[in-house]
């Protein structure tokens, strides 16, 4: 995260601490009552926080609903909410707000009739979320003096108000079991496939000619001319002996023509074995293939234009993805000039040390940790293949290698750049699991912050294992079935660290 990101997050966090927002528009809790009762619950589609005093019969408990999308934890803006007590399966009592007092917020009045135990239900009814969260067993008491609540507090000291998590980059994650691969470390570079692409060479010493020359990023087709190179002064000797050449491989062939036709005359006679008809086939074959490369050689040098010079052409059809040259530009024989990658595939040779050569037998993908973005993992679900695997330790580096070839929509494409990866090496493990974006680095130990309640949390320090991509195991410091900060969690740590300012303020 960005200095300026940082500053905004803090101004952000003791703006909403300063303001009076979360007292709920002056419904606040009676400080020298009853503590509240806390409910947090979940369903797929809704989380609810909501706090409520006591229910005391033919009293009015007003009810601080928190209604939260779980699909991007922003708050629900519309519905109707209803808060039903039920009894031996049969609602006894409804009451119902039709809208939220503000964005998330909505405040049903309870006012139950008669003491006793209850199921407390309350439900979201809207155009697009319906959802029900079942509170379990609450009590109605007779009388205010015969309140008796003993209610749990959640662990952990940090204060996260609701309208701070609607405002930031928020969102959470339930710890449980995953499937995760074991894998190897090593850098990665991307490559053009051997089948797919070409690497273009000057084929002596010269210049090139014009301004169309072709230029990174074009698309070109197999044949088409890349640019002209005009050889150096000196070589119109070689051009020559090319003439020379063509003319003279014709003559051969004219000749070869007539023996050809003599020959048959002569076995149709009897007058020579049917050998000689072969030998003068087979010599006719031999001369017109040196007509054609000899015929080759020049128009290669022509391109369709006396004065350009030799034109270069691409073998392969693709993206051009390097270009050496620009015009005037002087060449030698053998220099790179122009490279063709096909657009639709890459490879990744990944180098993996030798430590870890003997792993690599079961190799089925990687993942690689791309600047400024998620880890991009390359399987057989992402339209990925290993096309080899070198375990043999290469002398110069100490290396074995893996080569994987992928869709380009699915991968980096930029030839030449390299990555840190995470080769595969066998089946999936099924391990307990938090997301990689949930770890955050407290003093050189790694720490998650579990989600206690609607707005407290607990800092727990972790130890981890097993990486997967997005997912990390957790060997110790959380349980499955809680719920870490997935997103945010800097926001969570800037709470804890802003003490009684930073985080609190709701009124009870």
């Amino acid at each position: 995260m960005t200095i300026e990101r940082r500053i905004l997050a803090s101004a952000l966090l003791l703006l909403l601490a300063s303001c009076s927002d979360h007292d709920h528009s002056g419904e606040e809790h009676d400080a020298h009552g009853p503590e509240p009762l806390v409910y947090t619950h979940y369903t797929e589609t809704t989380e609810l926080f909501v706090e409520f005093p006591p229910l005391i019969a033919d009293e009015t408990s007003r009810a601080l609903a928190h209604f939260t999308r779980m699909a991007d934890y922003t708050p629900v803006r519309e519905g109707t909410v209803d808060a039903l007590l039920v009894k031996a399966r049969q609602t006894v009592a409804r009451f119902r707000v039709s809208a939220p007092t503000r964005d998330g917020l909505f405040t049903p009045e309870i006012t139950p009739r008669n003491a006793g135990e209850y199921q407390l239900l309350i439900k979201l009814s809207g155009p697009e979320l319906n959802a029900t969260h079942d509170l379990g067993s609450v009590r109605v008491y007779p009388t205010a003096d015969q309140v008796d609540v003993h209610q749990a507090e959640p662990e952990g000291d940090i204060s996260y108000l609701k309208e701070q998590q609607w405002e930031a980059n928020f969102a959470t994650a339930v710890v449980a079991e995953r499937p995760l691969r074991p894998s190897v470390p090593g850098f990665a570079t991307v490559m053009a496939p051997i089948d797919g692409g070409a690497v273009i060479l000057a084929p002596e010493d010269g210049y090139f000619a014009g301004v169309d020359i072709a230029k990174a990023g074009m698309t070109v087709a197999a044949g088409d001319v890349l640019g002209f190179l005009v050889p150096r002064l000196g070589v119109g000797r070689d051009w020559g002996d090319a003439l020379v050449a063509l003319q003279r491989a014709r003559s051969e062939l004219e000749l070869s023509d007539r023996e050809l036709q003599r020959v048959t005359g002569l076995v149709a006679q009897g007058a020579v074995p049917e050998r000689r008809l072969h030998e003068a086939r087979q010599a006719h074959a031999i001369a017109e293939a040196e007509v054609r490369t000899a015929q080759a050689r020049v128009d290669q040098r022509l391109g369709g234009d006396d004065a350009a010079g030799i034109a270069l052409r691409a073998p392969v059809s693709g993206q051009v993805v390097e270009s050496r040259v620009r015009p005037g530009a002087m060449v030698s024989e053998g220099d790179r000039v122009f490279r063709i990658a096909e657009r639709e595939r890459r490879w990744l040779q990944v180098r993996v040390a030798e430590h870890f050569a003997r792993d690599l037998s079961g190799a089925s993908g990687l993942w690689l940790e791309l600047p400024s973005a998620s880890p991009t993992i390359l399987d057989a679900d992402s339209g990925a293949s290993i096309v080899q695997v070198v375990t043999a330790i290469e002398p110069e580096t100490r290396t074995a290698s893996v080569t994987l070839e992928y869709p380009s929509t699915q991968g980096p494409t930029l030839l030449g750049s390299r990555y840190p990866a995470r080769v595969f090496t066998s089946a999936p493990e099924s391990r307990l699991a938090v997301p990689r974006s949930s770890l955050v680095d407290d003093g050189g130990r790694q720490v998650v912050y579990v989600q206690t309640s609607g707005e407290t949390f607990a800092r727990r320090v972790v130890e981890t294992g097993m990486i997967d991509g997005l997912w990390v195991e957790v060997l110790r410091g959380v349980s499955a079935g809680e719920r870490v900060v997935s997103e945010g969690a800097y926001y969570v740590r800037l709470a804890a660290a802003g003490g009684d300012d930073i985080g609190h303020g709701h009124a009870h």
